[in-house]
């Protein structure tokens, strides 16, 4: 299927994204799954559509809600009342009336509201083009390589080709990819174990291959993020990873429900324990107590203070930065201190919650998934770890909207959203 050559070859070139313009790599990345969706829509049959795993109704409307919020900022609405503030400052400097729009920036807009709807196409299209075994495998194997190839020092190198000028891969990035990186080796590594287990045609040498991938993978990832490591890095890495490697523990020794159920009843105890222990004693702000960068949290906070509910549009935060800075501030602020302010500032503070709950629900669908599949359990796994760090790194930086952040993370989902359905596990 074309439609599987151009997602891989997508993910393969993600590392690129990172020393690329932002909107260039954006629109890039928009024409290329522009293309994919027409092939999938036009070459897949009812009977492969009909195996996409029925996840609720809800979850698929709360998914378009941000974009059709997105489409509402751009709209001029200054004779509804809704319109941004700033748009009535515009019209008294000019002397006439300007009918406004919601979002300070529509150029930014369009593009905050494109990027959001290529996320969508590549979990879409992965969904579709993963449902056959083998091409899930090169979808798995293309993201293990394009996080190793991320991970790498490779900015010096580019720099001296002078295919880059200078221009240094963003910490958060790195850290995200490299995090995502780790879960991919472990899941290389578990898969080549299981396809072994069960399948004579596994070879050794193809065990051998599979295991040396994922230890060369873990080393280059693990130690990009011992480079950069913070402590909301680590919390994120231990809850994905407990997830994984308790489903792979729970899957190999066979273990039934009631035992599930005790296990994940002792994982949750003791990620409660361990986040009471660390987190109790914090102002409980989830806006920007778990920044990983704390130069970016005050005036984080003041344009948090102040913005309105319905926000004030895609890609406004760095005009809104220009406006709090404060002279003596050491450093010009482009970007929110975290993810999750930057929603709240720009979509406004419900559309954060609305965004974050099909997130829940993919993550529980890939939960079940991961229970009840016998083998290729791993790949449901590996989805449902992701997406718990995407979470929780949401909290900590805004890097998860850089373009090759967003391609990995929506293939990992859409991967395990693929594979959460199928035989049931006796």
């Amino acid at each position: 299927m074309f439609a599987a050559i151009i997602l891989i070859a997508l993910i393969v070139a993600s590392p690129m994204a990172i020393f690329i313009d932002g909107n260039i790599a954006i629109g890039i990345e928009a024409s290329i799954m522009a293309l994919a969706t027409v092939l999938v829509a036009h070459k897949s049959a009812p009977a492969e559509t009909g195996l996409l795993p029925k996840l609720p109704r809800l979850a698929f409307l709360l998914a378009t809600v941000p974009a059709l919020w997105m489409v509402i900022q751009v709209l001029p609405l200054g004779y509804a009342h809704v319109a941004n503030p700033v748009w009535e400052n515009t019209q008294q400097a000019l002397g006439h009336a300007v009918v406004g729009s919601i979002g300070i920036d529509t150029g930014a807009g369009l593009f905050g509201l494109i990027q959001y709807i290529t996320a969508l196409a590549i979990l879409l299209v992965t969904m579709a083009v993963t449902l056959n075994r083998s091409r899930a495998d090169g979808v798995l194997f293309a993201l293990l390589l394009a996080s190793t190839i991320s991970c790498l020092p490779i900015a010096g190198l580019f720099s001296r080709l002078g295919i880059i000028s200078d221009k240094l891969p963003d910490a958060g990035t790195v850290r995200n990819i490299g995090l995502f990186g780790v879960l991919l080796a472990f899941t290389v590594a578990i898969r080549a174990f299981e396809r072994r287990q069960s399948s004579r045609a596994f070879s050794k040498s193809k065990l051998a291959l599979s295991l040396v991938a994922s230890f060369v993978s873990l080393a280059i990832c693990g130690s990009a993020l011992v480079v950069h490591w913070t402590s909301n890095l680590g919390l994120g890495l231990a809850f994905a990873l407990a997830v994984l490697l308790t489903i792979a523990f729970i899957r190999r020794f066979e273990i039934g429900i009631w035992g599930a159920a005790a296990i994940a009843a002792i994982v949750l105890s003791v990620s409660v324990s361990v986040l009471w222990i660390r987190y109790a004693g914090r102002p409980l702000d989830l806006m920007t107590s778990f920044s990983d960068d704390d130069a970016l949290v005050a005036i984080t906070k003041r344009i948090l203070a102040d913005a309105p509910w319905v926000g004030s549009g895609p890609g406004s935060f760095e005009i809104l930065a220009n406006v709090y800075q404060q002279p003596g501030d050491p450093v010009r602020v482009t970007t929110a201190s975290t993810a999750a302010a930057k929603i709240a500032i720009e979509l406004g503070r419900p559309m954060l919650w609305i965004a974050a709950a099909p997130i829940l629900f993919a993550t529980a669908v890939s939960l079940r998934g991961s229970l009840r599949r016998g083998r290729d359990s791993f790949y449901p796994a590996l989805g449902a770890g992701c997406l718990i760090a995407l979470l929780i790194r949401a909290f900590a930086d805004a890097s998860i909207f850089a373009p090759s952040v967003s391609i990995i993370a929506a293939a990992s989902a859409g991967l395990a959203l693929a594979q959460s359905s199928g035989k049931t596990a006796k």
